[in-house]
């Protein structure tokens, strides 16, 4: 057994000390005596220590009946026939009656959760304790470790969601340590979650924690991202499973937080985006993020204008999603396919240098397939394999079924392109060309490239009833191979389908 496991009662056995000094009748060594015999007389021989000094006293009499099974209950009987109706007897009783409730998981996982913990540099567990429980929190010694802690928490009423405040503790703990311990500390949260049929809860939970100002809290204009992925569910392919992650803040690693997957129709889905759409600016107002939304979307709907999505559920005119915020598509196929990495990461990385340069795409950087057929998707593929510094692609035709703009995405992942543009409807059309030179290449606009796109749909939207415009038809797949939710983030327990 570990040796903090072995030293856990130390911290939450202060409560019912505390408890026990203010009682009159245990303030001369006498009446602690005559308890300590009473008690005996009920449970048998039990190795109580005397003490010259009344809190060492009553420190071994509440440690001694701690560790047996009736030891507190009996203590607490014993006091109720010597001061009937006392209030400090009556308070006495419900410290005892917190700590003897019914244990939240086995012995095996405590001590399992004990085993990762023991030994490890850990932040200030008394300030995470405080971080759960806000002021009102019950004192702890000073001397208080992370198993006195998750003792003293086991004694307290779960959430609102019905999360038992060890959990709570556990999830803060874990966005503080060291990612491998991290990753251990949340499987164990998972098993008890799941356990418990908690595991939708378990998922808000680490989010919030993911997201509280306990970290170091982001600056103002941080980036904040919303990650929604789509793709077809069923036989029948009329149904789609919405997973969505957020993260919040730069850190020292990519972990967004998952959330609990949706599935539905395509206008269930429209409807749950907005939904979470609505949810990221509740929960991010207050630290003003620049918020980001990409869409992880496979081959056969990449082609979806998400942009045009309503970002609100309530709005009397709608707002495209677009308008509002940079939204961009990303593939799905690529994420999953590691061995396209190597040039992925090549062809970022230039395209990151060459934006942080000029705010724009070098001119000599991007590609322009003209020929919508098999020889240019050979010319295509012969360029990017020839020249590593091409790093965007602009599509002849738009990557729908049947059209050879969805090769041409097919190509451009392989190569490792990270920035594809396209019309989906008319990528021939000399409007579209002339605005994707102006994304692509700046023409002295001082906005970066994503906000350049942003307000070519903000265009198109104040245009209302002239249809037409660019900026309503345009899809812009920028891919970064250091964010990807797919594979390394299986999905966590399930709990709903909404037909």
């Amino acid at each position: 057994m570990p040796w903090a496991e072995q030293n856990a009662d130390r911290g939450v056995l202060w409560p019912l000390v505390e408890g026990l000094r203010r009682i009159p009748f245990l303030k001369d060594r006498s009446g602690r005596n005559l308890v300590a015999r009473m008690v005996c007389e009920e449970l048998g021989d039990l190795p109580f220590e005397e003490h010259d000094h009344a809190t060492g006293h009553l420190y071994s009499l509440a440690e001694v009946c701690r560790q047996h099974p009736d030891g507190l209950t009996t203590l607490v009987v014993v006091l109720e026939r010597i001061e009937q109706g006392s209030r400090h007897v009556v308070a006495l009783r419900d410290v005892v009656q917190a700590m003897t409730a019914p244990r939240l998981w086995s012995q095996q996982e405590s001590a399992r959760l004990f085993r990762l913990l023991d030994g490890e540099e850990l932040p200030d567990v008394a300030e995470i304790y405080h971080a759960v429980l806000g002021v009102s929190a019950p004192s702890l010694s000073a001397e208080a470790g992370h198993v006195d802690v998750l003792r003293a928490l086991e004694t307290l009423n779960a959430d609102p969601s019905g999360i038992p405040k060890p959990l709570v503790f556990v999830e803060h703990l874990a966005v503080r340590v060291r990612a491998e311990l991290a990753a251990e500390l949340r499987l164990w949260s998972d098993r008890q979650a799941a356990h418990m049929g908690l595991a939708a809860e378990l998922v808000a939970v680490r989010r919030e924690a993911a997201e509280t100002p306990g970290r170091l809290m982001p600056e103002p204009r941080s980036d904040a991202y919303l990650i929604l992925q789509v793709q077809r569910e069923g036989a029948a392919g009329d149904k789609y499973r919405l997973s969505h992650w957020r993260q919040f803040g730069q850190t020292a690693e990519w972990s967004p937080v998952r959330g609990t997957d949706d599935v539905g129709d395509l206008e269930r889905v429209k409807t749950r985006v907005a939904e979470l759409v609505e949810e990221a600016e509740a929960d991010w107002a207050r630290f003003r993020p620049n918020i980001r939304i990409e869409f992880v979307l496979p081959s056969e709907i990449i082609n979806l204008d998400v942009d045009q999505w309503p970002w609100e559920t309530d709005s009397p005119i709608p707002e495209p999603m677009g308008c509002r915020y940079p939204v961009v598509v990303r593939s799905l196929e690529r994420m999953a396919t590691l061995k396209w990495y190597r040039w992925w990461y090549d062809r970022w990385e230039e395209l990151l240098s060459q934006l942080s340069d000029t705010g724009a795409v070098l001119r000599e950087s991007a590609w322009w397939s003209r020929q919508a057929n098999e020889d240019g998707l050979r010319k295509l593929a012969s360029a990017f394999a020839r020249t590593p510094k091409l790093v965007s692609l602009v599509l002849s035709a738009p990557p729908s079924a049947e059209m050879v703009g969805r090769d041409e995405v097919a190509a451009g992942l392989r190569a490792g392109v990270p920035l594809i543009l396209w019309h989906r409807e008319k990528c021939d059309s000399a409007e579209f060309m002339t605005v994707a030179e102006s994304l692509l290449h700046g023409a002295d606009d001082p906005h970066d490239l994503l906000e350049r796109v942003r307000l070519a749909r903000v265009t198109a939207f104040e245009q209302g009833t002239v249809p037409g415009h660019v900026g309503e038809k345009l899809s812009i797949l920028l891919d970064d191979p250091v964010r990807v939710v797919v594979p390394r983030f299986p999905a966590p327990p399930e709990r709903m389908s909404v037909a």
